[in-house]
């Protein structure tokens, strides 16, 4: 990163290094606008009903990245946001046996995101495992114990009651 602040002609040797030293804190705390390098050798690897991605970071300077994005399937579908830039791993939850894009970005302390980086890999078949439970028959969104009126009431979508316990 090229150094914003010159300082003066007046300043001492060590003044210059005091002022250049709260600058660079400054950068790594808040960030700059500019856009920060992409990660780098993300390495996918084949876990039961998941791929974990590993990633490098970015040749050169990366003192301004804060965390990274993690994308499945598609660039806009967000799966994870880190925000410690020490952390460079993520399971990503997959289908066994189907392929799928993976895509990793960093971004800085003011937003600014990297290009994002793509990688395929596909989660581990396991034999004999049951499959993922699916969304009940009858369940809509926000329908649950209703606390209020008493404990263990609830109400299936097709307006059956069940037993109050």
């Amino acid at each position: 990163m090229r150094f914003p602040y010159s300082g003066t002609k007046t300043q001492t040797p060590s003044e210059r290094w005091q002022t250049r030293q709260q600058v660079t804190d400054f950068v790594r705390q808040r960030g700059t606008e500019k856009r920060p390098n992409p990660p780098r050798s993300i390495i996918p690897q084949a876990a039961p009903r998941a791929v974990q991605i590993t990633w490098g970071l970015p040749p050169g300077d990366a003192s301004d990245i804060a965390g990274w994005r993690v994308y499945s399937g598609t660039e806009s579908n967000l799966v994870g946001k880190i925000s410690d830039r020490g952390t460079r791993q993520y399971l990503v939850p997959a289908t066994a046996g189907q392929s799928i894009n993976i895509f990793v970005s960093s971004v800085n302390a003011l937003g600014v995101e990297s290009t994002k980086v793509q990688v395929q890999a596909s989660a581990i078949t396991e034999a004999g495992a049951p499959s993922l439970p699916t969304v009940p028959s009858g369940f809509t969104e926000g329908l649950g114990s209703d606390i209020s009126s008493g404990i263990g009431t609830r109400t299936a979508a097709s307006g059956n009651n069940f037993r109050n316990l």
